[in-house]
């Protein structure tokens, strides 16, 4: 009979470990607040990136705020919680849909639109961004090799550089770039 309860309890623990690892698999929310840029040579707070009618990611049109969590995906490597570094996706908070670079395959400047979501354990490369580096709580595109950490484009006084007409965000490091952040909405200007 103790063989038995054994066997049993073995078997148990075999099931609930195999569901543990598989549910942990799946990227999950680290972080939540507002995916902003902190513009200037010396900013007193960060300004958030608006969502225009199209999905496209805009700075400085007036479009509404959207609250958004960064979330960790195991399964990518480098991870490193000990140290809040991540690699993940960034969704759009209550939703499906995830902070997308919308030509990924092409040359800078790259542009953002929220989309559906890719896969939930291993995003796809125009989804997968980075949480922290050696400057601390900041968020990187990783690029479509996904070993980059490709910011936002900046002029010589340090504010986002947009698209005429669109005020699209601009994401590239050819030449000068700066990190995103997400941020509460108390620390927005």
């Amino acid at each position: 009979m103790q063989l038995s309860d054994s066997l049993l309890a073995f078997f148990a623990a075999a099931v609930t470990s195999a569901a543990v690892s598989r549910a942990s698999s799946k990227c999950h929310t680290v972080h939540i607040g507002y995916l902003a840029t902190f513009p200037g040579d010396n900013p007193s707070k960060w300004i958030a990136v608006g969502l225009n009618k199209k999905n496209q990611v805009t700075y400085g049109a007036g479009d509404p705020l959207f609250k958004v969590e960064f979330q960790a995906c195991p399964k990518l490597p480098e991870q490193k919680p000990s140290i809040d570094d991540y690699k993940g996706r960034i969704i759009v908070s209550g939703s499906s849909n995830c902070v997308t670079v919308s030509n990924p395959t092409g040359s800078a400047p790259f542009f953002l639109e929220v989309k559906n979501c890719g896969d939930d354990v291993t995003p796809p490369t125009s989804q997968r961004w980075e949480w922290g580096n050696d400057f601390g709580a900041v968020v990187f595109w990783r690029g479509n090799s996904g070993e980059d950490e490709i910011g936002y484009t900046i002029d010589d006084k340090s504010n986002p550089i947009t698209e005429s007409g669109s005020h699209r965000i601009e994401l590239g490091c050819d030449q000068s770039c700066s990190s995103f952040g997400i941020k509460p909405k108390s620390k927005l200007n």
